[in-house]
């Protein structure tokens, strides 16, 4: 997944510089991204890339608190939504949130949909990128940073092997892309790829994502990572398609 949004965004973005370039816009930006590239600093050259054509990056974006878009809706801010959305993404319900936010129900899903939105409308990304920094640090929220689900989905994992996990991935680039190469051998397979982390790790695709918002982040480690997470990618593949062929009994992996 990550590779293909990588590769999407890069292109874009040069298209986009390019033209600029072409049209005698942004020609000194062109160059930058060029030189940037040459030198193989990936998040320089998308920064200015994005910036080029009015966009920005994670690393870019920013909290004008006079921004229209950042706005919050029924008092609910933009951290309140991402970490609100990355707990229910783990498994807590909208009534956990509101409870714990302390705002009543059609309050916060007029605010989802108005979050969702301006997101879907603005062309700059900022929106987009601003809540993504934001669902990365849902733990860190004052209201919502300990909430754990009611009704967490059902697995065999011990919750503190499913913590330590969680640790690893915060911690350990390689873990987050072997992931990323797994979940899409496993949908390639024909298998429920998020079934597949809950079962193996007690984990969703939310907190996985949660955990390396910073690896995806960092267009240098997303670069970097790519060749890594296609050969996680091809030995998931072969292990998947080995288990299918043995009636799903499978080699032991180290996780």
């Amino acid at each position: 997944m990550f590779k293909k949004m990588f590769k999407n965004i890069t292109e874009s973005i040069t298209d986009m510089t390019q033209n600029a370039a072409k049209d005698q816009q942004q020609p000194d930006s062109y160059n930058e991204v060029l030189k940037a590239y040459g030198q193989g600093d990936m998040q320089k050259a998308m920064d200015v890339g994005a910036a080029s054509v009015g966009m920005t990056t994670m690393n870019t974006a920013t909290e004008d608190p006079n921004d229209p878009l950042l706005q919050p809706v029924h008092g609910i801010t933009v951290f309140d939504y991402a970490a609100g959305a990355a707990k229910m993404g783990a498994g807590c319900t909208d009534m956990q949130v509101c409870k714990a936010l302390g705002v009543e129900l059609p309050l916060w899903e007029e605010a989802k949909t108005t979050w969702n939105n301006r997101m879907r409308d603005d062309k700059t990304y900022n929106m987009v990128n601003v809540y993504s920094k934001y669902f990365g640090k849902a733990n860190e929220h004052e209201k919502l940073g300990q909430l754990v689900p009611d009704q967490a989905p059902a697995t065999a994992v011990a919750e503190g092997a499913a913590a330590a996990t969680l640790q690893r991935i915060e911690t350990d680039k390689h873990y987050f892309f072997e992931l990323q190469g797994a979940l899409q051998a496993a949908y390639d397979n024909g298998l429920d790829g998020a079934q597949w982390l809950i079962d193996e790790l007690g984990l969703t695709v939310a907190q996985v994502n949660a955990a390396g918002t910073k690896w995806m982040s960092d267009f240098n480690i997303l670069a970097q990572m790519i060749d890594y997470q296609d050969q996680k990618k091809k030995e998931y593949n072969e292990r998947f398609a080995k288990e299918a062929n043995t009636g799903g009994v499978a080699d032991d992996v180290e996780f």
